[in-house]
C-alpha cells in the first residue's frame, strides 16, 4: 500500500527523473504581472487568441519532470496552441494557462477547465463542435463567462501525458489563477482523463514529496464522463487496433497488439501500442472490466489480446502487463479520497453513440467509451469524514457531447453555487 506521500511504482512512473527536463529556449516576454509570480513558474511566451483574452505559456522549473515519448502522430495539430507552444512537441515541463475573455470583468467564481485525451482548451471548451463541422456553437467557456463567472483553462504538452504530470500543471495552474483574481479557491472541471487529473490533485495523489500536494485552493469539484474505476476499450475490441495503427485515429488511443500480420507479412507496431512509452495516461486509466462485462468470442484473437500471447493476426502482452507498465495507478489511487470539504458531483453519459466513430462501446451501458459504472463510480472519492454527500447524475449524452450539447451547458453551469 502506498503512502499518503509516496506512490511511485514502475512505467509510466519511472519517467518521473530527479533532473529537470531543458527547455528549448523561448522568445522573450515581458516581466510577468508582480500578482501572477509564483515560485518555481518561468512564464516562456504570451500570445493573443481568438477565443480566450491570451494564451500564457509556462515552465515549472521545481518539479523534476523527465522527458516524456510521443507518438509522432499525438503531437499538437491545433495553430494556435502550436504558436503559444512554440512547438508541436513541448517539454513536458510546460503547460498552457488560457485566460477567459472576461476573467477580468465578470465578478463571478473562478472556473479551471480540464481538457481531456488527445484534445486541448481551444477544442475542449471554446469550439467544443468544431469535431461535427460547426465551428461556431458555444462551449463551456462562452456559457460560463455569460453567467458571470471567470474563466480559466490549462492545455497539456502531451495529448495522453502522465496523470501525475497532469495534476501538477493543474496545481501550478490554479495558484497562477488564484494570484491573478485574489480568489480564494475555484471551481475545477475535467472531462475525462482531465476528471483524473483533477482529482488526483485535490486528493495529493502524488510520486513523492517533489510535488505539489493538494493546498485547499478548491471548493467545488465536477467531473464530466471521467473512468474514476477505468476503461479497457482497445483491449475488449481488437479489432479497433486496425484503425488505431493508420490515419488520425493513431493519435486518439494506443492499439493493445505489439505486432500484426498485414498482408502475410508480421509488422511491429510497439510504437503505437500502449505497451510503449508514447501513452503513459493510457496505462494508467486501464481497469480490466472482462469479469463484468465479458469480451465477445468473436472479436480477432479476443483471449491473447487480454491476457497476452500469439494470436492468429496479431501479438499481444496482455491487459495486466499494460497495467503495471502505468503503475497499477487505479490501484493505488483507492486511497487517495477526495477532501471532505469538496464538494463533489461527477457526471456519466449513457449515450453509446458517437458521431463520427465507426465503432463504440456496446459490451455495457456507457457513453461510447466509458462504462457508466466507471463515470459514475464514487466509493473511491468518499472521504470517511464526508457530510455532504457526492452527487452522482446520469444523462443522456455520449462521451463527446457532455462537454458541450445545450443540455449538458445549461447543468453544468447550474450546479456552480
Amino acid at each position: 500500500m502506498p503512502s499518503k506521500t509516496e506512490a511511485g511504482q514502475t512505467g509510466a512512473f519511472a519517467q518521473l527523473s530527479s533532473a529537470v527536463e531543458t527547455s528549448p529556449a523561448a522568445a522573450a516576454v515581458p516581466e510577468p504581472d508582480k500578482a501572477r509570480s509564483v515560485a518555481g513558474l518561468r512564464l516562456l511566451r504570451s500570445i493573443q487568441s481568438k477565443y480566450w483574452e491570451r494564451i500564457e505559456y509556462y515552465q515549472d522549473t521545481a518539479r523534476p519532470f523527465a522527458v516524456e515519448s510521443v507518438l509522432n502522430k499525438s503531437r499538437h495539430e491545433t495553430p494556435e496552441i502550436i504558436s503559444a507552444f512554440g512547438s508541436n512537441l513541448p517539454p513536458a515541463s510546460t503547460f498552457l494557462l488560457h485566460y477567459g475573455p472576461k476573467w477580468k470583468t465578470n465578478k463571478g467564481k473562478v472556473v479551471m477547465l480540464a481538457h481531456g485525451a488527445s484534445d486541448n482548451a481551444n477544442r475542449a471548451w471554446a469550439t467544443p463542435a468544431i469535431l461535427l463541422g460547426d465551428a461556431n456553437a458555444p462551449g463551456l467557456l462562452q456559457t460560463l463567462e455569460g453567467k458571470g463567472f471567470r474563466v480559466f483553462a490549462v492545455t497539456f504538452p502531451h495529448k495522453h501525458g502522465n496523470l501525475f504530470y497532469e495534476a501538477q500543471y493543474l496545481a501550478d495552474a490554479i495558484e497562477l489563477a488564484r494570484q491573478a483574481t485574489g480568489a480564494g479557491k475555484v471551481v475545477l472541471i475535467g472531462h475525462s482523463a482531465g476528471g483524473l487529473a483533477a482529482r488526483a490533485y485535490v486528493s495529493s495523489f502524488r510520486v513523492n514529496a517533489a510535488w505539489t500536494p493538494y493546498r485547499g485552493d478548491v471548493e467545488q469539484l465536477i467531473t464530466l464522463a471521467a473512468p474514476h474505476r477505468g476503461q479497457d476499450f482497445a483491449f475488449r475490441h481488437p479489432e479497433f487496433n486496425y484503425y488505431f495503427m493508420k490515419d488520425e485515429l493513431a493519435a486518439n488511443a494506443p492499439m493493445s497488439w505489439d505486432k500484426i500480420l498485414v498482408y502475410g507479412q508480421w509488422k511491429d507496431t510497439l510504437e503505437f501500442s500502449i505497451y510503449s512509452d508514447n501513452f503513459p495516461m493510457q496505462q494508467q486509466v486501464l481497469y480490466d472490466w472482462t469479469g463484468k462485462y465479458p469480451v465477445k468470442a468473436t472479436s480477432p484473437d479476443s483471449y491473447t489480446t487480454l491476457h497476452g500471447g500469439q494470436g492468429l493476426m496479431s501479438h499481444s502482452l496482455g491487459i495486466n502487463a499494460a497495467i503495471m507498465k502505468g503503475g497499477n495507478f487505479l490501484s493505488a489511487f483507492r486511497a487517495y479520497p477526495v477532501p471532505a470539504d469538496i464538494a463533489v458531483t461527477v457526471i456519466a453519459g449513457t449515450n453509446n453513440k458517437i458521431e463520427n466513430v465507426p465503432q463504440t462501446e456496446t459490451d455495457g451501458p456507457s457513453d461510447g467509451l466509458v462504462f457508466v459504472e466507471s463515470a459514475s463510480h464514487t466509493a473511491d472519492l468518499t472521504h470517511p469524514a464526508r457530510k455532504e454527500p457526492i452527487q452522482k447524475l446520469l444523462v443522456n449524452e455520449n462521451h463527446v457531447a457532455i462537454t458541450f450539447s445545450a443540455a449538458m451547458l445549461k447543468l453544468v453551469t447550474g450546479l456552480i453555487k
